[in-house]
């Protein structure tokens, strides 16, 4: 922790345009419990295969760490179009040829619906969402009444990061004794604990040109940071910062890497009493009463733990007006990406309904015309059989 109070006050002090990773704290990636979780190691008969395995779902967890309405949609065309016909297709009946014809043309149906739904859904959130980003993020129509003109996130960053960018930066990344590789090598230790040299190798090569264009994304981003502080300051805007208005996310999930305070904060849920009907509001997004109070409670009790890691990174640095309005922006910028980001999700599901409506129509007109293609198939073979497989009708 010394050493990393030391970087980031000579970090601030000499150069604050230069903050590219906002250096203080290590903190590790977003916690989603309230406790933090032990590492997982396999011993024993068949330890290969179970590694592979818990390898496979990690990766799985990190790809799913920022879901989407687009990942929202190939889960369901994975339930929808695998998962419902091997349902209905073992589902019990009469067993006779009748049952297994309706089942198999009943199942046959779901996939049909999951490509249709795919093939509606995924452009037109594609479109809407980029077209929402460009108009919030390149037009500057997006206003926050403290922040101004919203600074776009990291993830918009990154897809705007160019080849030649990346392979800018890949030069340092191969280099003898990389720092960049190093750290990319630390993340993904930190993860698979036993993970073999060969192993790491593929996963670094694998994980290398993501793991730059977010680099580039971060710098670009603090240093969009950086230049919303310069004319906020130019802006002679008086702003009532107080220390608790400091605590930037990082310190708040910095907090939960304590033991004690990670206890501290699930010991709260536990104590609010919450019904069955509170845990299920809050499921489906909605902040009953008592919600709302373990909410405010535990986000009050993050944001005076992180005051004491801040104090402590930072020192007499707190007292630093230019440092005070940058964590405050940082601040004020998540909360612009919150209002932004529901205003987003509100317009998309706004136009998925419409098409789902489309694809529900599509679905109607296709399914009925690929059933009389399978039964002419089936009419076909039937026809083609040799004449001792037919069956002949005798009449007295």
């Amino acid at each position: 922790m010394k050493s990393s109070k030391i970087q980031e006050t000579i970090h601030i002090t000499q150069n604050l345009a230069q903050n590219t990773t906002q250096k203080g704290v290590h903190v590790a990636a977003p916690v989603s419990s309230t406790v933090p979780h032990d590492s997982v190691s396999f011993t024993g008969a068949g330890s290969k295969a179970a590694g592979k395995g818990w390898s496979f779902f990690q990766r799985l967890s990190e790809e799913m760490a920022d879901v989407t309405e687009i990942t929202n949609a190939l889960i369901a065309a994975i339930g929808t179009g695998i998962i419902a016909p091997i349902v209905i297709l073992g589902s019990p009946g009469k067993g006779d040829k009748e049952d297994k014809d309706k089942k198999f043309l009943q199942a046959i149906r779901q996939p049909l619906s999951a490509i249709l739904q795919l093939s509606f859904q995924v452009p037109a959130t594609l479109a809407i969402t980029n077209a929402i980003n460009k108009y919030a993020y390149e037009g500057g129509h997006f206003k926050d009444e403290d922040l101004g003109t919203l600074i776009p996130d990291k993830k918009y960053l990154s897809k705007q990061v160019t080849n030649q960018e990346i392979q800018e930066l890949a030069k340092d990344f191969d280099a003898p004794d990389s720092a960049l590789r190093q750290e990319l090598e630390s993340k993904i230790k930190e993860k698979n604990t036993n993970i073999s040299d060969s192993d790491l190798a593929k996963r670094v090569q694998k994980e290398k040109e993501k793991f730059l264009r977010d680099k580039i994304a971060s710098k670009k981003h603090d240093a969009l940071l950086d230049a919303k502080v310069k004319e906020l300051q130019a802006s002679g805007k008086k702003f009532d910062i107080k220390d608790l208005d400091l605590v930037t996310q990082k310190y708040k999930d910095a907090v939960l890497e304590i033991e004690s305070n990670a206890a501290e904060y699930a010991k709260k849920e536990a104590n609010a009493g919450l019904s069955w009907f509170d845990k299920f509001a809050r499921t489906m997004g909605f902040d009953t009463k008592k919600v709302k109070a373990l909410k405010a409670e535990q986000e009050a009790f993050l944001k005076e733990e992180g005051l004491k890691l801040l104090k402590e990174d930072l020192g007499d640095m707190i007292a630093d007006q230019t440092v005070r309005l940058r964590k405050h922006v940082e601040n004020l910028e998540v909360t612009s990406q919150k209002y932004f980001g529901n205003k987003k999700f509100g317009l998309s599901l706004l136009v998925n309904l419409f098409m789902v409506s489309a694809s529900c129509y599509a679905l109607n007109w296709v399914h009925p015309r690929f059933n009389e293609l399978i039964n002419k198939i089936k009419n076909k073979n039937a026809d083609g059989q040799s004449p001792d497989n037919k069956k002949v009708e005798v009449k007295a």
